[in-house]
């Protein structure tokens, strides 16, 4: 069996597909996750309140998804995760008077 290997003429066409995905997988994780740290340190280390750093967060998250030319789950993430900031952020406003 090892005697009929050719070299070059193996099909990897599913190892590359899967290379590529777990890249851009890890692209877009890396993203959001610079994201949530920018929008975290913002927010609590220098105090300059919710909707100030969900402006600095959302302004990585936009300008790595651009430079990075990520896809419709990466923007999608994006949004769902802007969307959900600001309305716990309106909640707290409207608890804590």
């Amino acid at each position: 069996m090892a005697s009929e290997y050719t070299r070059g003429e193996m099909n990897i066409s599913e190892q590359q597909g899967m290379f590529v995905g777990v890249m851009k997988a890890g692209v877009s994780s890396s993203l959001v996750l610079a994201y949530t740290v920018v929008f975290l340190t913002f927010a609590f280390a220098t105090g300059s309140g919710w909707f100030t750093a969900l402006g600095f967060g959302l302004a990585v998250g936009v300008i790595g998804g651009v430079i990075m030319k990520q896809g419709p789950w990466y923007w999608l993430t994006t949004g769902v995760l802007t969307v959900l900031t600001a309305i716990i952020g309106l909640a707290i406003a409207v608890f804590t008077g």
